[in-house]
């Protein structure tokens, strides 16, 4: 966790260590990438209700009752089919939340353990592909884009991946089909690409532990200015840059600052101890205001701003 205190960031060892095993699920581009892509159905307060994938009304149609059924898996938030997912059941905006990061977390456990081995050596981007691609069934051991990417041929595992569907890929760059299937597999695609060319010219992509590639003090505070936290796990050598009471610029605390930092509620959390996470310049009260909270109860897989 990144610790921002006026002109302080601080990380521990500890911390570190806690980072390198924490998931995916918090990392907010690929649940603005799931949130893009799967069809959610909301009423005017953000309720979120139970929906028939199959069904093809923009919006989608309010399930409500037995009749309504067309044929496909009932789903709700955003892409959930478990026990929630019942027939005339809605769901807070925060529960949504909660399921997401419940099923980002299941997803990128079957991406690790069980069809790509090396998933924690690839960067950033592409385990948020890889999740992408698990959370929308496409990846099986079976299948020939698997194997290639677990071989290292990244060309060949872009070439299959598109392989095999009955699905009009041209639609990807007409803008009446952005965030539909076709426009979801080609940046997939798009991401091989990328990281077959990088690794063919040598650019340090992958881990830095890994590798033993050694930030200098430029890549490192741009890492910081970004506030990823699996970069800096994955880049120890900066920590000599993060440590307690570390003055920082003027033009980097007003760059940090500009940002905004979200944090998700975890099982057991309390405002006060997320507040203490973050130095004096969090506190309850601020978090309540923050997120117009009218009181200090939270949900897990809430997602409250930090500042």
């Amino acid at each position: 966790m990144i610790f921002i205190s006026y002109m302080k960031i601080i990380i521990t060892e500890n911390q570190f260590k806690t980072l390198l095993t924490e998931s995916i699920a918090d990392d907010p581009e690929l649940r603005d990438i799931i949130k893009n892509y799967e069809s959610t159905v909301v009423d005017s307060k953000g309720n979120h209700y139970v929906f028939d994938d199959k069904d093809s009304k923009n919006p989608k149609t309010f399930i409500s009752n037995n009749k309504l059924k067309k044929g496909g898996t009932l789903t709700i938030g955003w892409g959930h089919t478990g026990k929630e997912a019942t027939i005339g059941n809605k769901i807070l905006n925060s529960k949504a939340e909660e399921l997401l990061t419940k099923d980002i977390i299941e997803k990128e456990n079957i991406a690790k353990k069980v069809l790509f081995p090396k998933y924690d050596k690839y960067p950033l981007y592409i385990q948020r592909v890889l999740v992408n691609t698990v959370f929308r069934g496409e990846a099986k051991t079976s299948h020939e884009w698997v194997k290639a990417i677990n071989s290292g041929n990244w060309s060949l595992a872009a070439k299959k991946y598109l392989e095999g569907w009955n699905i009009d890929f041209s639609q990807a760059k007409d803008p009446r089909y952005q965030g539909g299937v076709a426009d979801r597999m080609v940046k997939n695609q798009e991401a091989f690409i990328k990281y077959g060319n990088e690794l063919k010219t040598k650019k340090p992509v992958v881990n830095s532990v890994e590798k033993g590639v050694v930030w200098g003090k430029d890549k490192c505070i741009s890492v910081m200015l970004s506030l990823d936290m699996y970069k800096i796990a994955q880049h120890p050598e900066c920590f000599k840059y993060f440590e307690p009471n570390k003055k920082i610029s003027k033009e980097t605390d007003k760059l940090l600052n500009s940002k905004t930092f979200y944090y998700t509620v975890k099982p057991g959390d309390t405002l006060s101890g997320i507040a203490s996470k973050y130095g004096k310049s969090v506190t309850v009260a601020t978090l309540m205001k923050l997120n117009n909270l009218k009181s200090d109860n939270i949900e897990s897989g809430q997602r409250l701003k930090i500042n």
